[in-house]
């Protein structure tokens, strides 16, 4: 099984975290110790509490189709993305990539 650890340093301290089992941290002085020890952590997680990974699918519709077409007889939609597109470059300028 392959997992995401995110590392912070801070204080001279490496901090590591299992993305997917938030409950899985350590604090340690190397980096190298810190995912030594949540790697440790995690195999004794899954392996003693007897803890099983499953996959799941869950059944949904993509909830944007259901808005699909809403806006196609209204008048104002291509001035809203007008608006829209003027803004986006004011703020392209402002941030310096217009």
């Amino acid at each position: 099984m392959i997992c995401d650890v995110i590392i912070n340093q801070r204080d001279n301290k490496y901090f590591a975290r299992v993305k997917e089992w938030p409950e899985i941290w350590a604090d340690e002085n190397t980096r190298d110790q810190a995912i030594q020890n949540v790697q440790t952590q995690l195999f004794e997680y899954l392996t003693r509490q007897q803890v099983e990974v499953v996959q799941i699918e869950v059944p949904a519709k993509n909830p944007w189709l259901e808005k699909f077409g809403w806006f196609k007889d209204d008048p104002t939609f291509d001035d809203l993305q007008a608006e829209i597109t003027a803004y986006r470059r004011e703020i392209d300028k402002e941030v310096g990539l217009g």
